[in-house]
């Protein structure tokens, strides 16, 4: 199963900096579903601070502050291990989960690239569901579903040039307003998100005579391929 990679073990001087600047991002910038808080984002963003202290005051001063630099990369990394098996729990095998929290996922034997784009369909089930699926998409794991309300995905939503899924200004991909600057007229009233594994994704208790817009990606253990062209559907 794919799970978090522990890399950032590894890793010293501004890359680990940089790779807990993108966990502050991903674990805490997405609730849900990253609900559990093994420590808070004030604590965790301390850790980070400490540590880039301690390497500038370590290139700067030598071999003397090599020991508290030593201790507080231990301590980042300490907390990077508390938030990876949360992520790894939450995920449950999924590369996109795991990429959304900041992580790299460990890798699959086989798989070469990331994965391309599909096409999606709509069609109504029952009423107040909408039921939205992907084609299926050359090396794909796992499939992503975005449904938007009311409007089609805002710009600060993207896909990043390393493959992943980046909120900006703010958002946060949680049901109801978007949070961030207020909407211009419009923007969606809600999203929703679906990180099962499955092509086939169900939307129930939407409302009636309301658009609903879909977006899928597909994942594998390279990272998260480009989001597909959107396909909207009116709820009856």
């Amino acid at each position: 199963m794919i799970h978090c990679n522990k890399d950032y073990r590894r890793m010293y001087g501004t890359e680990l900096k940089t790779f807990a600047d993108g966990v502050v991002t991903g674990y805490y910038g997405n609730n849900p579903p990253f609900t559990v808080l093994p420590l808070t984002v004030a604590v965790f963003q301390a850790l980070i601070d400490d540590y880039e202290d301690k390497r500038s005051d370590y290139e700067n001063g030598g071999e003397d502050q090599k020991g508290p630099y030593l201790i507080a990369k231990d301590a980042l990394i300490d907390a990077l291990d508390l938030l990876s098996p949360e992520t790894d729990k939450v995920a449950e095998g999924d590369a996109a989960v795991i990429i959304l929290a900041g992580f790299e996922p460990t890798k699959e034997r086989g798989e070469t690239n990331i994965p391309g784009q599909g096409v999606v369909t709509v069609k109504r089930g029952i009423a107040g569901e909408l039921i939205a699926s992907s084609s299926i998409v050359e090396g794909a794991k796992h499939y992503g579903c975005i449904m938007v309300e009311g409007a089609p995905l805002p710009d600060w939503v993207v896909i990043n040039g390393n493959g992943r899924i980046v909120w900006v200004s703010g958002a946060q991909p949680t049901p109801g307003p978007p949070a961030g600057p207020t909407p211009a007229p419009g923007s969606p009233s809600s999203f929703q998100l679906d990180f099962t594994v499955k092509r086939v994704k169900h939307f129930q208790n939407l409302t009636h005579d309301v658009t609903y817009y879909f977006y899928f990606y597909a994942v594998n253990s390279k990272g998260v391929g480009p989001l597909s062209e959107a396909v909207s559907m009116v709820c009856w």
